[in-house]
C-alpha cells in the first residue's frame, strides 16, 4: 500500500497537493468550455444553408461534451470517497487535465469552422415557365457562350424581377443533363455586398 502512494506523491510531484490539481482541473475545463462557447457562437454565423460543420469541428464538439461528463463523474466519485481512497483518483484527475489540454490546443479551427455541403451540388432548381421570345433569346445566348471554350466568363445584368435568377434556374437545370461538357454543376447564391 506505501508503495502505491508513494508512487502516486511521485506522479503528482512539483509538490502540488491533489486538491490543487483538481482545482487546476477545473480552471482548464473552463478555459475550453469558454472556447466551445466562442466556437458554438462562430457556428451560428458560418453555418448557413449549403453549408455543413467540419467533420473535426463535430468531432472536437463531441470530445468536449464527454470530457465533460466524464469530469462530473470524476468528481462525483472523488466526493463519494474518503481521503485515502481519493489519493487513488489522482492519476484520473491528472488523465484529465492532459486531455483537457490537448481539447484547447485542438480548438483552434484557423481554416474555419464549415465546409460545402456537397449534397447541394448537381441539384435539381425548382424554376417558374418562361415564356417569350427575349427569353428564348437569352437563354440561348447564355447557352452557346457556356458551350464554347473561348469564353470564360459569362455576365447576367438587367433591372430588378426581370428573370434573371429564373433564367439561371433554368440554365443550371440544362447544364445538369449536359453530362459531357460539364463534370459537377454548382449553385451558388451571392449577396450584393
Amino acid at each position: 500500500m506505501d508503495f502505491v502512494l508513494n508512487k502516486i506523491d511521485k506522479h503528482l510531484g512539483n509538490h502540488m497537493s491533489f486538491d490543487q490539481y483538481r482545482e487546476d482541473l477545473k480552471r482548464k475545463l473552463k478555459v475550453l468550455n469558454g472556447l466551445k462557447e466562442d466556437i458554438e457562437s462562430t457556428m451560428s454565423i458560418e453555418l448557413r444553408p449549403r453549408k455543413k460543420l467540419k467533420a473535426e469541428v463535430r468531432i472536437w464538439l463531441e470530445n468536449v461534451e464527454r470530457i465533460n461528463g466524464e469530469v462530473r463523474d470524476l468528481d462525483g466519485r472523488i466526493d463519494e470517497s474518503n481521503a485515502l481512497t481519493r489519493r487513488f483518483r489522482a492519476e484520473d484527475v491528472l488523465n484529465s487535465i492532459r486531455e483537457v489540454e490537448e481539447l484547447i490546443q485542438h480548438g483552434k479551427f484557423h481554416g474555419g469552422l464549415v465546409v460545402d455541403n456537397l449534397q447541394w451540388i448537381g441539384q435539381v432548381l425548382t424554376t417558374s415557365s418562361l415564356s417569350g421570345e427575349a427569353v428564348k433569346a437569352c437563354i440561348e445566348e447564355i447557352w452557346q457562350c457556356l458551350m464554347d471554350d473561348e469564353v470564360s466568363k459569362i455576365g447576367v445584368w438587367g433591372m430588378g424581377g426581370v428573370g434573371k435568377t429564373s433564367i439561371m434556374k433554368l440554365i443550371n437545370n440544362q447544364l445538369l443533363e449536359e453530362r459531357g461538357k460539364f463534370d459537377i454543376v454548382i449553385w451558388i447564391t451571392v449577396s450584393k455586398e
